[in-house]
């Protein structure tokens, strides 16, 4: 980046956070979409480590500083370092401070890998919390799911006869609306494998982008950020095997941590769970396909419809692992 970096907003909100004032040594835009970003300011933390500075909604904010500075700090699991937090002047949104997760990047592809996800994530989910702090957390249960799925199927409805949209795009439409129609139908069944496990701090993006791996001094330890999703509810959708993008995590090695505190449930209590789980966040990745749509012209319908086609083979791959007989 050009410019004095000693003013840009990320290094003004951290010296205020540290009442100190110190430049760094370069600014990396990491991310960086409408109003909200992330930056990686070099040399700026402790020991002259890099810190990242997320500028985010004070609204998700409020949920992510609380897992950093006081959920995670009193769990038996490895976490990134919470370094500050600063409002914004306008109110709307504010920055967090946090250490630079390391840079390798967590593989569903490797076993050990996987199982380390199992491990960290059974500790997570068995981890008691106070009463205030589970209050402070959005309530998030199979209900929050239904919500969505039929704010799916009803804007869905609303452009099934749009001349705008060629046949083949119009067939995908009425054909994942189908699939909205058929998972409600059974939704029956969703909240019986949910109700199998008791509610717990739930991640709800533990996916590929949001995990690193570092080495620990006892061994290779799992980083988890970005918690702005997170919940009190049931942690189905962090089992979620979906490959190329979830964690994936390692179901046995989470049965064995779990079973301590829960057990009576099995292993195939477990499977059933992350089996949902997919079918949960392929809702969650629909409607945010459909809040995308902000209008009738074709042009409003070129992201949905790509998020469609991703999504549309998933959630029959999900009705087969449910073995609903008309997917087999």
């Amino acid at each position: 980046m050009t410019g004095s970096l000693a003013e840009h907003p990320a290094v003004k909100a951290w010296c205020e956070s540290q009442h100190a004032g110190i430049a760094p040594q370069r600014i990396e835009v990491l991310k960086s979409k409408r109003k909200v970003a992330t930056y990686r300011l070099d040399g700026i933390g402790p020991g002259g480590a890099a810190v990242i500075a997320k500028r985010c909604r004070a609204a998700t904010a409020k949920v992510e500083r609380m897992i950093y500075a006081e959920i995670l700090p009193r769990l038996p699991v490895s976490a990134l370092r919470y370094y500050g937090f600063v409002e914004a002047p306008d109110d709307e949104f504010c920055w967090l401070f946090l250490e630079e997760a390391s840079r390798e990047p967590y593989s569903p592809q490797r076993a050990d890998h996987r199982a380390l996800a199992g491990r960290w994530l059974g500790t997570l989910h068995v981890a008691s919390l106070s009463a205030d702090m589970k209050a402070r957390l959005p309530d998030r249960g199979p209900s929050h799911y239904l919500r969505r799925l039929r704010d799916v199927r009803a804007t869905l409805g609303e452009h099934l006869d749009n001349p705008a949209l060629p046949a083949d795009d119009s067939s995908l439409l009425r054909t994942v609306a189908a699939h909205c129609d058929t998972l409600e139908s059974h939704w029956d069944e969703v909240e019986g494998c949910c109700a199998a496990m008791p509610r717990t701090l739930v991640h709800a993006d533990f996916v590929i982008k949001n995990l690193r791996v570092r080495a620990g001094v006892s061994g290779p330890e799992l980083l988890a950020f970005d918690w702005e999703f997170a919940h009190w509810g049931v942690p189905a959708t962090d089992l979620a095997q979906i490959v190329g993008r979830a964690a994936s995590p390692d179901l046995n090695v989470y049965g064995s941590v779990v079973q301590r505190d829960f057990g009576r449930l099995d292993a195939r209590d477990i499977q059933r769970l992350a089996d949902c789980g997919k079918l949960l966040r392929v809702v969650d990745e629909l409607y945010w396909a459909t809040t995308l749509i902000a209008g009738s012209s074709y042009k409003c319908f070129v992201r949905p419809l790509s998020n469609f086609r991703i999504c549309e083979p998933e959630l029959v791959a999900a009705f087969r692992a449910m073995k609903w007989a008309k997917y087999g």
